[in-house]
């Protein structure tokens, strides 16, 4: 007997409801894009000002769509209706600003023992490793890094967009350097030819030489969406065969890449120079930062403070990179170079502020160093007051960022980027070489991404 084939019913998509839930967002052209946290309101907390070195105690604040929409302090009543939103109870921990590490190189990544066996790995590799090193500096309080030679503009916009975590990331993309200056790696053996650019591989800096190949470099580094502009202008400790003193690009290759800077969009411009010649020779043609500076003498210093030239020491890298277990990083000349550099650090830094110098917070670590991102505080503490050096890694901070109002305080308007602390650091900057015993939690842009402080929930999909 036949059995008839039951009858199927087709249904259009016109007619099919729409997906919705988990699946609905996964349809969006840039599904791991998050919507805002949930607006909280912390109260009770002790709020840190940078700026001037005071306590707001008995504060509230209200973060909502990941800025900080207002501050108040004791009694005072918010502009808002805050009756809805869920509050946090700080019982009287401190809120700084998130910190500002305004020298790093997220691409000089741990997993090798020496600067040159980066070079050896594969690109990709690199960069998956960089998102180690990136989510590690968001945990240790930085929520905003200026990288100054590797990353790029698509990791950068990697981190905005979620698919990355990790601090804001400002970039240069790769630093400019002429052949045989502080960005040419190659040892005195090496006879193969450096091309302009650095050729295909992607490293912290790229070569190029004359006029010619200067304007190519900086404007492509600009397509790519460089923040900043950063130049090789004097020797280095890490490169093979330029001395410290030695000065780097002509006159007029400067000027060429400082002019471009202005005309296309006013983008900055910054130097590594340790040497007296090599700073001036980098401000006379236009720079408008310094890197190191650990050879600054006061004239030059009161020139910098004339100008607004701003400088970022980084003081701490240089003992660590001659102890264990990095005592090995650097080649015999290089070691040379670094003891040089140890013995006025930290005269050159307090020059610089006794000129009026800004001064802003580096630690320019490289390899599995980056651990040690902190230990910056505790040496720059040796010379300087607590509250000088908070300023460093905030306000002083936002500045050369052009952030100002939006990172390094926390004031109506800016991001909520912050970290708890169960001390004050105005009175011992040290603290924040200790995260382990003084941080409690990690928000950037409303975000928690780190916290151990019962009361303040980490978000589940940024961190494991």
């Amino acid at each position: 007997m036949h059995t008839p084939t039951p009858e199927v019913t087709v249904t259009s998509g016109e007619n099919k409801a729409p997906p919705h839930g988990s699946v609905a967002k996964s349809l969006r052209l840039k599904p791991w894009i998050k919507a805002h946290p949930t607006p909280v309101l912390l109260i009770n907390a002790k709020v840190v000002n940078p700026r001037d070195g005071t306590i707001i105690h008995d504060a509230k604040v209200l973060v909502r769509d990941g800025n900080i929409e207002e501050v108040v302090a004791g009694q005072a009543s918010f502009k808002c209706n805050t009756s809805r939103l869920r509050e946090v109870d700080m019982k009287g921990m401190y809120i700084c600003p998130g910190l500002v590490d305004c020298h790093v190189h997220v691409m000089a990544v741990p997993g090798v023992k020496s600067l040159g066996q980066i070079g050896l790995l594969p690109e990709q590799v690199v960069d998956l490793r960089s998102t180690y090193v990136l989510k590690d500096m968001l945990s240790r309080g930085f929520t905003t890094v200026r990288d100054t030679g590797g990353a790029n503009a698509i990791l950068a916009q990697s981190i905005e967009e979620g698919l990355v975590i990790g601090p804001r990331l400002i970039q240069c993309g790769q630093a400019l350097s002429q052949t045989g200056g502080h960005g040419d790696m190659r040892p005195p053996w090496d006879t193969t030819t450096q091309t302009c650019c650095g050729g295909h591989q992607r490293g912290i800096a790229v070569t190029c030489d004359g006029v010619p190949q200067v304007l190519t470099a900086v404007r492509d580094e600009i397509r790519k969406g460089a923040n900043f502009i950063k130049v090789m202008c004097g020797g280095g400790v890490a490169s093979p065969t330029d001395l410290l003193e030695s000065i780097q690009f002509t006159a007029e290759e400067i000027q060429a890449i400082t002019t471009t800077c202005r005309q296309m969009g006013g983008i900055h411009s910054t130097a590594h120079a340790y040497s007296v010649e090599a700073i001036r020779h980098a401000i006379d043609n236009g720079i408008l930062g310094i890197e190191h500076g650990n050879f600054i003498d006061a004239p030059t210093a009161r020139l910098m403070a004339a100008k607004n030239i701003f400088l970022t020491p980084t003081l701490s890298c240089y003992e660590i990179m001659v102890r264990p277990p990095f005592e090995d990083s650097l080649p015999p000349s290089g070691k040379k170079k670094n003891a040089e550099v140890i013995r006025s650090g930290l005269e050159a830094i307090q020059i610089a502020e006794q000129e009026g110098v800004t001064v802003c917070y580096g630690s320019d670590l490289l390899l599995s160093m980056h651990a040690l991102q902190t230990e910056e505080f505790s040496v720059r503490a040796r010379v300087l007051p607590s509250p000088t050096i908070l300023k460093h890694a905030t306000t002083n901070a936002a500045r050369l960022l052009r952030l100002e109002g939006k990172i390094g305080e926390i004031r109506e308007g800016a991001f909520a980027d912050l970290i708890v602390l169960n001390k004050n650091p105005l009175d011992d900057i040290t603290i924040l070489d200790n995260p382990e015993e003084h941080l409690y939690a990690v928000m950037k842009g409303g975000r928690v991404h780190f916290s151990r402080f019962e009361h303040l929930v980490v978000d589940q999909d940024t961190w494991p």
